[in-house]
């Protein structure tokens, strides 16, 4: 394919798969203080883990599809059916809180993934940098997930007075994966 990265519709399903929302949402039963020292400090590591998750993606994702023989095609149907599923799943068994989890006994792995960084994300890079490769356009596509990645660490840091403000709402509509890390909350993501 030919012509210009759609930059737009990257920045949206980027910010749909592993976007502010998101972020809000998992932060948001992280820790009883967007201030306490535990919690900024797994956002900041789960925020590094996933920046480092989406860079290996982006750079090893296309040789990783071409040495498994996955074609275009195959990927974007399998992309297509983990979001359907994901979106089912979430329809399904809704996410239930029950107070907030003690940041020191959660791992930045389990909360970056896929509670920050799922699997349906790792395929968003691999759709666009297929049909529009070069050099420019690799660029482009780690600076605009590691732009999502850093406005989603400065938004979890802040999770709990966002939501003090906006209401549970946004729980609600995301797709958080809190039930990897908390046996309370139902898991929603595989």
């Amino acid at each position: 394919m030919t012509g210009e990265m759609p930059w737009s519709q990257v920045f949206g399903l980027l910010a749909m798969t592993m976007g502010p929302v998101r972020a809000v949402a998992v932060f948001g039963a992280v820790g009883e203080s967007d201030g306490a020292p535990g919690v900024r400090s797994l956002a900041n590591r789960a925020a590094l883990l996933t920046a480092g998750g989406y860079v290996v993606a982006v750079l090893m994702g296309n040789g990783a599809l071409s040495g498994w023989g996955v074609s275009f095609p195959v990927l974007i149907g399998a992309a297509g059916f983990a979001l359907f599923a994901l979106s089912l799943q979430a329809l399904l068994n809704p996410v239930s809180s029950s107070g907030p989890s003690d940041p020191q006994t959660l791992s930045a792995a389990s909360v970056a993934f896929p509670g920050l960084f799922p699997p349906i994300a790792v395929t968003i890079p691999l759709i666009f940098s297929v049909p529009f490769p070069g050099t420019s356009n690799l660029l482009g596509l780690l600076a605009l997930g590691l732009a999502v990645i850093g406005l989603n660490w400065l938004l979890m840091r802040r999770s709990k007075a966002i939501l003090r403000v906006v209401g549970p709402v946004p729980l609600q509509l995301s797709v958080p994966c809190s039930g990897c890390f908390n046996s309370r909350l139902a898991c929603s993501s595989w």
